[in-house]
């Protein structure tokens, strides 16, 4: 019997389908977001009790080091994502397989790399160091547990390909509900091992090992919707490679620019302000990433689901959408920057002991870059569907180029509220008025082929 619970949907409008699937995967991303923010605020006191201070510092700074496995996956998941949906929209299976061959192959290249370079790093550098002074000491059990935890990251890396893969197909329920699982799991066989003085591989192993397991159940389930995927695995991918790799180099400048973007700010900070003013900055940038989880829920599945309707030449759905989720960011976003300038102060100074005194205007440029940034950000993920990745990607690296010029201009006058207002003249100056032009530009694109030609 063939496993298949959205069959319910093949009835349907192509475009009815790809609403219904959108909107299951806003809501079981929002719900799996949920019972993430749950395991963060439940591994947090429990491994820190559990190991230690000296050996909960070695846990983080080991999987710190380790996480950096994570970027491996940019090189073919994002190319694989895009492919597929162009591909499954014009019914070629045999792209398709050829895609998911290649994004394997491509993985598993690239997490040898990457596993080669932490083992080498580990064992080569003094762990004293790579780690600081006070884990000379711990050598023994550094490599015993960066050996185990290369290799599981390793497999994680492979079985992300599903993950690409799924979203590919709009079916982004199935990694939601399986992350959903993983963490309920997670946060049951924390509280459990967390009592019987555990190990620091036997957290890693909980942490990182359940959301592969469930991975790699997701896999089993692709393979059994879709065998077609996994037939002929050997066969050669020509020209697939050239493909994932392209949008692939694309996400990875994207992640570049979001790296100078998160830390950019606290590092000028540090080197031109006070440790007051860098510690401040830090925490309400930081809780303005928090606020920002509640949009990615919401972009996160709508790429591939822009993509899938180019190939379909369904401009009007894409209007459509894009106008719908737009005024929804747009009270949220305005929601929230209202508490931040009305209310920043108080709530960061009565209820988390901050010293906000003389910094209101931090709060202000704040609350209006927060507003910005999700408008921009909408821009961006719309974009990625109209296959305008790398014009984004320039875009964006502008931004965070300018963003740090304008910090190293401001900050020595006005302290963390320079950055910040780095950060709101950076996000305004150029995606304001380039994104619309840009996104005229390849919509006007679309409509002039689905003139010419058929819808797939």
């Amino acid at each position: 019997m063939r496993f298949d619970f959205l069959a319910s949907l093949r009835g349907k409008g192509h475009g009815e389908r790809r609403s219904a699937l959108l909107r299951l995967a806003f809501l079981s991303s929002g719900i799996s977001k949920v019972f993430g923010l749950l395991l963060q605020a439940s591994a947090i006191p429990l491994v820190y009790h559990s190991l230690g201070q000296h050996r909960y510092d070695l846990y983080l700074l080991l999987t710190g080091i380790l996480g950096t496995m994570a970027l491996v996956q940019m090189g073919s998941g994002p190319g694989l994502t895009q492919g597929i949906a162009k591909a499954s929209a014009g019914g070629r299976r045999d792209l398709e397989a050829s895609l998911v061959r290649a994004a394997f192959r491509l993985a598993a290249g690239f997490a040898l790399v990457g596993a080669t370079a932490i083992l080498l790093s580990v064992y080569q550098i003094p762990s004293g160091t790579l780690f600081g002074p006070a884990f000379s000491v711990n050598r023994a059990e550094i490599l015993s547990d960066t050996n185990i935890c290369v290799a599981l990251l390793s497999i994680q890396v492979l079985v992300a390909v599903v993950d690409s893969a799924l979203a590919g197909y709009q079916e982004q329920v199935f990694i939601s509900v399986g992350s959903m699982m993983a963490n309920i799991l997670s946060i049951s066989l924390l509280f459990l091992i967390c009592r019987n003085a555990p190990s620091i591989i036997d957290i890693i192993l909980v942490i990182y090992g359940v959301p592969t397991l469930f991975r790699l159940i997701n896999l089993f389930v692709l393979s059994l919707r879709r065998p077609y995927l996994l037939r002929g695995f050997f066969r050669t991918s020509r020209g697939s490679y050239a493909a994932l790799l392209n949008v692939g180099m694309g996400f990875w400048a994207i992640e570049v620019a979001g790296l100078l973007e998160q830390n950019g700010g606290n590092y000028i900070l540090a080197h031109l302000s006070s440790t007051a003013a860098t510690a401040l900055f830090a925490v309400v940038y930081k809780s303005i990433v928090l606020a920002s989880a509640v949009v990615t829920t919401i972009t996160t599945p709508l790429w591939p689901a822009f993509t899938d309707a180019i190939a379909h030449r369904d401009v009007q759905w894409i209007h459509r959408t894009f106008e719908k989720i737009r005024r929804a960011l747009t009270v949220y976003s305005c929601a929230v920057a209202g508490t931040i300038m009305i209310a920043g102060q108080w709530i960061f100074g009565h209820l988390m002991h901050i010293n906000t005194a003389g910094n209101v205007w931090l709060f202000i440029f704040f609350g209006a870059y927060f507003v910005a940034n999700v408008w921009t950000h909408l821009y961006y993920v719309t974009l990625m569907g109209l296959d305008s990745l790398w014009k984004i990607a320039v875009v964006i690296l502008a931004e965070n180029a300018l963003m740090l010029v304008l910090g190293i201009l401001f900050v020595p006058g006005l302290g963390a509220s320079g950055m910040a207002l780095a950060y709101l003249v950076a996000s305004v100056a150029l995606p304001a008025w380039l994104l619309p032009r840009i996104m005229r530009r390849a919509i006007e694109r679309v409509s002039e082929q689905s003139s010419v030609t058929p819808p797939a």
